[in-house]
């Protein structure tokens, strides 16, 4: 269950030694187009420096240079999710209710004030339609949106989301959100929600056959129509009708005790959806989850595969962190999957990764 695995990186972020130069973007005007779209970047828990982790490529994920150490904005915060909207505008949440935010490419980053003054709530998930409508859900129970680029935000119903843990949240566009996580305390359930008017009401998503008994960890989607919600133990619900109705499914063979945790999963299409899992598992389907494929994980063992993202149907970036030591990696592949090579190291864990959007 995901929620152990934060804490643990909480805990133990702190016995990391990492020393890396701070890095940014600087204008080449012989750098081709092409290669300004591979721009990605990785973040995750601070290490012994006690600065949150921000990586930077240029490259599609071949050489990486840390940015931002140094900087009061990334002082004493885990870093849980980024988006890069283009390649000077980057937006990074975490811990002690942080928003960050860079518009020249990570040179510097600024803290954008959240619209509730409470340092105990969690940041895990980013989500933006265009450049300025931002979305993200964290805990307890917090689901904000600005539609002015962060200087302005409207807080949703603490009552409707209660104390849940909200680890994913995904606008397909500036009225449909839907939003995944879990409920409980002992045992988490699922619990998944969405809004069809751009957060004005929300309603409960209750999959059949009990299928909320998994605790969810995000939700993406392709297209208006085709959704998908994922969780522990390999379990996911799609819909191919817009919400409409859901399929209950589960990718088999994933490897741990009643599978693994699908920690990520990334979309190319309706049919087409990548994954990262626990226990160094790579899953790939290429006909919406009648069959996957498992690829070969490289670099230490025993890890999450936390984010994936991709730049093309050939490149893609997963970053993980051991679930035995404080050990971080990031690894690329340049052909689908065939071959994944280790491209960085690091005493430091890692928790999602972002290709620039536009």
């Amino acid at each position: 269950m995901k929620t152990k695995k934060i804490l643990a990186s909480i805990f133990l972020s702190a016995m990391v030694i990492l020393f890396v130069i701070p890095y940014g973007c600087k204008k080449n005007n012989n750098e081709s187009v092409t290669a300004k779209k591979k721009y990605a970047w990785a973040v995750g828990v601070k290490d012994s420096t006690n600065y949150g982790m921000i990586l930077f490529t240029k490259d599609g994920g071949n050489t990486w240079k840390r940015q931002g150490e140094g900087s009061a904005a990334l002082l004493g915060v885990d870093f849980t999710d980024v988006w890069a909207v283009d390649s000077n505008t980057v937006w990074v949440v975490g811990s002690d209710n942080t928003i960050l935010k860079t518009t020249d490419c990570g040179k510097t980053w600024v803290r954008i004030p959240p619209p509730l003054n409470r340092p105990d709530v969690f940041l895990f998930s980013i989500s933006l339609i265009g450049t300025g409508d931002v979305w993200i859900s964290g805990a307890p129970g917090i689901v904000y949106n600005s539609k002015n680029d962060g200087n302005t935000w409207t807080v949703f119903d603490t009552n409707f989301f209660q104390q849940n843990l909200l680890q994913g949240i995904h606008a397909i566009n500036s009225q449909t959100v839907y939003v995944a996580g879990g409920t409980g305390t002992k045992k988490m359930r699922g619990f998944i929600a969405r809004t069809t008017d751009g957060g004005q009401t929300w309603d409960s998503i209750v999959p059949a056959d009990n299928y909320n008994k998994h605790e969810w960890i995000s939700v993406k989607s392709s297209d208006p129509d085709h959704i998908l919600v994922y969780g522990a133990n390999s379990h996911y619900v799609f819909s191919d009708d817009g919400g409409q109705s859901w399929k209950n499914d589960s990718v088999p063979n994933t490897g741990g005790t009643g599978g693994a945790d699908i920690n990520c999963l990334t979309m190319l299409d309706a049919q087409t959806w990548w994954g990262a899992f626990d226990y160094d598992g790579i899953f790939i389907t290429h006909n919406s989850g009648a069959s996957w494929t498992q690829q070969t994980c490289v670099g230490p063992g025993a890890m999450w595969l936390f984010g994936i993202d991709y730049y093309d149907k050939n490149l893609a970036i997963i970053v993980a962190q051991s679930s035995v030591s404080v050990i971080g990696k990031i690894i690329t592949t340049q052909n689908g999957g065939g071959l994944w090579e280790l491209k960085y190291l690091s005493r430091s864990w890692f928790n999602k990764v972002s290709f620039i959007k536009n």
